[in-house]
């Protein structure tokens, strides 16, 4: 298990120098729709109704009371806020109408909340097309963080294979390439570099998720999408390498008669 946290630590080392600590600063997140959103929710919390029900969307107006708001800014835990923090940012744009969804955590006195606003900007006016609130029991930085202890026997199955599929399918391409294969021997190579299907766990709910058609270099795969986001976990089935390991001994043995044919051919052309 030592090895397993060693191997997989360098990975999620890796990965985390893509992660942003502060999301809000990325020159991803368009900054003006970030306030709106983050303003928004802070008037949710101070119960100010009337700035709210002046933003949300027709659409959902009449989906809105107040006794659903009173029940939507309970969530936010007492006493007063510590901190606020983007935990995540997504933004489209579709038929000329844009599209953001923004989550940010709360820490309060009290406990820790995570909120999100989905925004809609449609002819140049924004409006609130949706929101929520939860609590939660610590921070999503803590609760998502890569940990060993505690998991399930999936969990450490994945990993396992996660670990050990690379070393095959690496294994493997070398022995490729070092193997006589006389017709498309680059393909092979492609073949044997990466998995077919992947299987993913989200570390932190043990979730999964299957994908059929996909080519996975290497064969797995760990990714977080930030400080605040769980860890996915994928690995493929290393189908090229295993094919490659079954048809070895017959590419061998068809150089060998190749070259059997060919010293046959000039021993003849020697006889004559």
């Amino acid at each position: 298990m030592n090895n397993l946290r060693v191997i997989f630590g360098l990975l999620i080392g890796l990965a985390a120098m893509m992660a942003r600590a502060d999301l809000s600063e990325s020159v991803f997140v368009p900054k003006e729709e970030m306030e709106f959103a983050k303003g928004y929710l802070s008037e949710v919390r101070e119960r100010n109704y009337e700035y709210v029900f002046s933003h949300i969307d027709p659409e959902l107006s009449s989906q809105v009371s107040e006794e659903k708001l009173d029940e939507i800014a309970a969530y936010f835990p007492s006493g007063q806020l510590l901190s606020t923090v983007l935990i995540g940012s997504q933004v489209h744009t579709y038929n000329e109408v844009w599209q953001g969804n923004f989550t940010f955590e709360y820490q309060f006195e009290s406990g820790w909340a995570v909120a999100n606003a989905a925004l809609q900007r449609k002819a140049d006016k924004m409006t609130v097309i949706g929101f929520n609130v939860y609590r939660t029991k610590a921070s999503q930085k803590e609760l998502n963080k890569f940990e060993l202890t505690g998991k399930s026997a999936l969990h450490y199955l994945v990993l396992l294979a996660a670990c050990i599929v690379p070393v095959f399918i690496i294994v493997s391409v070398f022995y490729c390439i070092k193997t006589p294969i006389h017709k498309r021997k680059w393909l092979w190579v492609l073949f044997v570099l990466g998995g077919i299907g992947t299987m993913s766990i989200n570390w932190s709910t043990g979730a999964l998720g299957f994908k059929i058609a996909e080519y996975q270099l290497l064969g797995a795969g760990v990714v977080a999408s930030g400080e605040y986001a769980p860890w996915i976990l994928s690995v493929g089935f290393p189908l090229g390498a295993m094919v490659f390991w079954f048809k070895r001994k017959s590419f061998i043995e068809q150089d060998k008669a190749s070259k059997l044919s060919q010293q046959n051919a000039s021993n003849d052309d020697t006889s004559a």
